[in-house]
């Protein structure tokens, strides 16, 4: 779709429309696993979460009490970080402890109403697996979803008819664009922009970064989010010109084994965005007028980034939440190194650790 008016470029309702006229595109209801999450972390952002807000990445049980059922969710292969990790680490890499956490701090009626605000035509259960994408979405809805980050936050209807002419040629229909906003553009720039980090190696952690499979593959700024559950495989994402969802499975919910499965829908979306968009200027997110800054970070902390830091990433906050205090776990090592070239070379290493 073009995301600044809604008009479908291309859509794909099967391999063969004679074997299956069924269009999965619009009628297909699918579990989006892990994108759903954009949505509710820029409901987070909303009520204060940064970039830099930390949880701890751990196997966890959530216990309800009342005769509710207790919950755990799982990372992929059952990787944690065992430590706090960052809300822009918790995008790239997908954690699902984190979103579970973040569902339940907002209230589980939040992701509800947000993922109508987004446009979702499919009902929503209150339940805390909402946060992991468990209840079924449309993938034409999940491309309009996306366009708003896409747009600064306006309101798009998937558009197929412009304009319809009578034989004679005068104007039957003609498409009118709403200018409605329904986000908040400083939040959902720094939504896009958290978005970016799932091809940037700089939020590698417990795990890579889950757009590490196809970063060799794109040649332009996107921002995104892949999504898995046993029987789905997503990956919608987006260019300021153009938003693509797809989603690979089985009609009959068939669960997805094979590794190279897995890694389908992201390699076609790779592959049709390079194509799409191949001639045409590469641009850059544009951020609001106002709203936002940008500050050096440390992605492993979130703090400000010192000099001493080995990774420093641009990051952008809504205006106000950006973090004031500044990384100082590089500095010991930096300065037993300054020591170490004080000394002369004859002194025993603990004469360093005295001096230091």
């Amino acid at each position: 779709m073009n995301p600044k008016n809604g008009e479908v470029k291309a859509l794909v309702g099967g391999r063969d429309y004679e074997k299956s006229p069924f269009n999965r595109a619009i009628q297909a209801i699918r579990q989006p696993g892990s994108t759903i999450k954009p949505l509710l972390y820029y409901a987070a952002i909303e009520k204060g979460f940064t970039p830099s807000t930390t949880m701890r990445s751990e196997y966890t049980t959530f216990h309800f009490g009342k005769g509710q059922p207790d919950y755990t969710p799982h990372n992929f292969n059952n990787e944690y970080a065992d430590g706090d990790i960052t809300l822009a680490q918790a995008i790239a890499l997908s954690d699902n402890i984190f979103a579970v956490k973040t569902h339940l701090f907002l209230g589980e009626d939040t992701l509800v109403k947000m993922a109508k605000k987004f446009g979702l035509s499919t009902k929503m259960e209150k339940v805390p697996s909402l946060a992991l994408g468990t209840s079924g979405v449309r993938i034409i809805d999940m491309a309009r979803a996306y366009s708003l980050f896409a747009n600064g936050g306006k309101k798009v209807e998937p558009t197929f008819i412009t304009k319809v002419e009578d034989y004679s040629g005068k104007v039957i229909y003609e498409k009118k664009d709403a200018e409605e906003t329904v986000l908040k553009p400083a939040p959902a720039y720094v939504m896009t922009q958290l978005m970016t980090g799932m091809f940037d190696p700089k939020l590698n952690g417990y795990a890579r970064v889950t757009g590490s499979t196809v970063i060799k593959n794109i040649t332009r700024p996107y921002a995104g989010k892949s999504g898995s559950t046993t029987a789905d495989s997503w990956m919608v994402g987006f260019s300021p010109q153009l938003v693509t969802a797809v989603w690979a499975g089985y009609d009959a919910g068939k669960p997805i084994e094979l590794t190279a499965e897995k890694t389908y829908a992201k390699k076609i979306w790779a592959n049709f965005m390079e194509e799409a968009l191949k001639g045409k200027p590469v641009k850059a997110f544009a951020p609001p007028k106002e709203g936002v800054i940008g500050v050096y970070v440390d992605p492993a902390n979130g703090k400000l980034a010192s000099k001493n830091c080995p990774v420093r990433r641009f990051t952008y906050f809504v205006s106000g939440t950006e973090p004031t205090e500044y990384c100082t776990e590089h500095d010991k090592g930096a300065n037993m190194h300054r020591v170490k070239k004080s000394l002369p070379r004859k002194d025993p290493w603990y004469k360093w650790i005295f001096h230091w």
